[in-house]
């Protein structure tokens, strides 16, 4: 029997002594154009910890999809009012219903301009039409940035904003300030795997 991390504690004990097999779906999203690049790395060390704890794992590299996956936000659609678009591209056909059956989301950014990419942004604005489907769910947040801690202070408040309203629970977030110093990333990218290997 194959069954959700994710159920309650006492499920999970009882299920744990009947020996069924518990595996977490998790679903990584990812903003960075850059390949190889700092968020990867740190996408990268979760992926392989998800993947060693024989979870089942899906990734969408938003920027990595190149002019062929182009991405539709909303429009506006009389005064004030707003309208869903509705796509038939890969982020509704696959990357949607993966979110929708996720125990667990990871979104992954290095930081521009002290928020998150536009590649990722655009995904998370692709959540619109099932923000009911997607709440409850936990996630992880990996964001890397050349600055100080306090110069990840905005995105921070950002990401934390976003995981309280779709109540997703963090299982552990990694904030890599001074990402272009190879032994600190090396520390937070050991932290991103330790976390993948608990979820």
């Amino acid at each position: 029997m194959v069954l959700s991390k994710r159920c309650s504690g006492k499920l999970h004990r009882f299920l744990v002594i009947l020996g069924a097999e518990l595996i977490s779906k998790v679903v990584i999203l990812t903003g960075s154009p850059h390949n190889p690049g700092m968020s990867k790395q740190l996408a990268d060390a979760f992926e392989k910890g998800a993947l060693e704890a024989e979870n089942e794992v899906y990734r969408y590299d938003a920027g990595l999809q190149g002019k062929t996956q182009p991405f539709y936000l909303q429009m506006e659609k009389g005064s004030g009012t707003e309208v869903g678009i509705q796509d038939d591209d890969l982020i509704e056909k696959e990357v949607i219903p993966k979110l929708l059956e996720a125990d667990v989301v990871v979104l992954v950014s290095s930081m521009y301009y002290f928020g998150i990419n536009a590649q990722l942004k655009t995904v998370i604005d692709r959540f619109y039409n099932y923000n009911h489907e997607l709440k409850d769910k936990h996630s992880v947040v990996l964001i890397t940035g050349y600055g100080s801690q306090d110069d990840l202070a905005a995105i921070k408040l950002q990401m934390q904003k976003l995981q309280d309203y779709m109540r997703w629970p963090s299982l552990g977030d990694v904030y890599a300030d001074d990402s272009w110093n190879e032994a600190k990333l090396a520390g937070f990218t050991k932290e991103a795997y330790l976390i993948g290997k608990k979820s």
